[in-house]
């Protein structure tokens, strides 16, 4: 979890490294499990990496999140 004041909320949400965000992610190949494969994300800066906890990782509204949406899609099917 981030050095900052937001508590992360997304369950899909797995990690930061510096203005990096890893997601978990549905596997290519069904030998994988989803701990072990992730989505990363990386921003020009902090700020915008904040921008994304602020709008999707820290609420509820993560749902909205297209790596949610696209997790929710092959999870629930």
């Amino acid at each position: 979890m981030p050095k900052d004041d937001y508590a992360i909320i997304c369950p899909y949400y797995h990690k930061t490294i510096g203005n990096a965000i890893f997601c978990n992610t549905f596997p290519a190949d069904g030998e994988f499990s989803t701990e072990d494969c992730f989505y990363k994300q990386v921003f020009t800066d902090k700020a915008a990496r904040n921008l994304c906890y602020k709008k999707y990782c820290a609420t509820f509204r993560y749902k909205k999140c297209n790596i949610a949406m696209l997790n929710s899609l092959f999870y629930n099917s």
